[in-house]
């Protein structure tokens, strides 16, 4: 009888504790990011008097659920001891956003930030591009033609500050995988700010040495043409070439319409390079288009080729950029054996399982908790190191003043050794 008794409490405490472990884990993990709010660095909702609070709630679950805090090599206990000293004279809202930047920076993964903090000015568009460690602007948006910057503009000093330096002081802000993203990325902050509207920028201007007085823009203004996910274009007679610039949902169409025109050409070049991922499946259906047989993908399952299969030659085009869904579908294709990898490695974080999480202040964030695996079929890690193209082609300077895409020209050229 004293053992049914025990056997009964033992049970329902079990129960108990699972029930007490779903409840937690739903009100964690329940999130999408539907539900984000996003902030300016100066007006957060949380208030000096909570900022110690906030932060204790953040770290204690990136210390319980963080994935790759081993990999990482992380002391999180050290750490704690330096952020919770800066803390204690902390009053400014921006001084809190920019902590809490860097502390997620330090976790050194491109799937773990907080992301309700945003720069309150900027210049609207993508307009950055680093080559030999040189910034340079790169098809400047309306918006920062506006602002006084021109197409090829080689930016060499920040309010004063020498570029590489200035990205370099700045990258510990930056979430990223590789020291390669990150530098990208922190470079690509030189026209975003969490603390001043105006930046002055030294420049080089068609060889002449130019001073610019940079206002940064505080909202957003909308666009009539909304820039597609997928474009496409034949190159010549007998190459055809497809740009995706995302796997978010919607990719998976257009990219049908786009291979549909194309898929008659013996080969076809697919640009990842400005790819930042979104939905594993929407890389996964691409890759089903393009691959010859039977394979193993990136997870470990299996897939079989669509009924209107590639039947020609495929070169993907990579680089710094190409992460998460992107860079799933990367190493499914590098590792099926059906397509040949262009360019520089890839950002080097496929994703981890990324959850948002959100603090009682109201500060939301997002951290990788874990797959069941974290190495490809072949063993290759999931995150943490950038996937190596078969041929290794950075861009040239020389031929991107010139208006020539050195990657692309590569990859045209190598089509006629195929």
């Amino acid at each position: 009888m004293k053992k049914l008794i025990l056997f009964t409490f033992v049970f329902l405490g079990l129960i108990l504790t699972a029930f007490v472990l779903y409840v937690w884990n739903q009100k964690h993990t329940s999130l999408n990011w539907e539900d984000v709010q996003v902030y300016n660095a100066d007006k957060i909702p949380v208030e000096p008097k909570d900022f110690r609070n906030d932060f204790e709630e953040m770290f204690n679950l990136v210390k319980e659920r963080y994935i790759y805090k081993d990999e990482k090599h992380l002391n999180l206990d050290s750490i704690h001891t330096v952020y919770i000293q800066r803390l204690d004279t902390m009053q400014s809202k921006v001084a809190y956003s920019l902590l809490i930047k860097e502390f997620f920076g330090n976790l050194k993964c491109a799937h773990a930030d907080n992301v309700s903090i945003e720069e309150p000015w900027f210049i609207q568009g993508d307009q950055i591009i680093v080559i030999d460690n040189r910034v340079f602007v790169d098809k400047p948006s309306n918006s920062a033609i506006k602002a006084g910057l021109r197409d090829k503009d080689e930016i060499v000093s920040v309010d004063g500050v020498p570029v590489n330096k200035w990205v370099t002081n700045n990258a510990k802000y930056i979430s990223a995988s590789t020291d390669a993203a990150r530098y990208l990325y922190s470079a690509k902050d030189i026209l975003w700010s969490y603390t001043d509207s105006v930046k002055k920028l030294d420049v080089i201007r068609q060889g002449k040495p130019l001073t610019l007085t940079v206002h940064l823009q505080s909202q957003y203004i909308p666009t009539k043409d909304k820039e597609q996910d997928v474009t496409w274009k034949k190159l010549s007679s007998k190459i055809g070439y497809i740009d995706v610039r995302s796997m978010v949902d919607g990719v998976d169409k257009q990219f049908s319409k786009a291979f549909a025109s194309l898929r008659q050409l013996p080969f076809l070049i697919v640009d990842i390079r400005h790819n930042g991922g979104g939905n594993s499946s929407v890389g996964d259906f691409i890759a089903q288009h393009l691959i010859k047989g039977e394979r193993t993908i990136w997870d470990g399952t299996k897939m079989s080729p669509s009924a209107d299969a590639y039947k020609g030659k495929v070169i993907i085009l990579a680089g710094p950029v190409t992460v998460s869904a992107a860079e799933s579908f990367l190493i499914t294709m590098k590792e099926s054996g059906d397509a040949i990898i262009v360019g520089t490695p890839s950002a080097g974080d496929t994703g981890g399982n990324p959850r948002l999480f959100k603090t009682t202040y109201g500060m939301y964030y997002w951290i990788p908790i874990g797959h069941p695996f974290k190495y490809s079929p072949k063993g290759f890690p999931l995150e943490g190191e950038g996937i190596k193209p078969h041929h290794l082609v950075p861009m040239k300077v020389d031929d991107f003043l010139k208006g020539k895409d050195t990657q692309l020209s590569y990859a045209e050229e190598l089509t006629h050794k195929m």
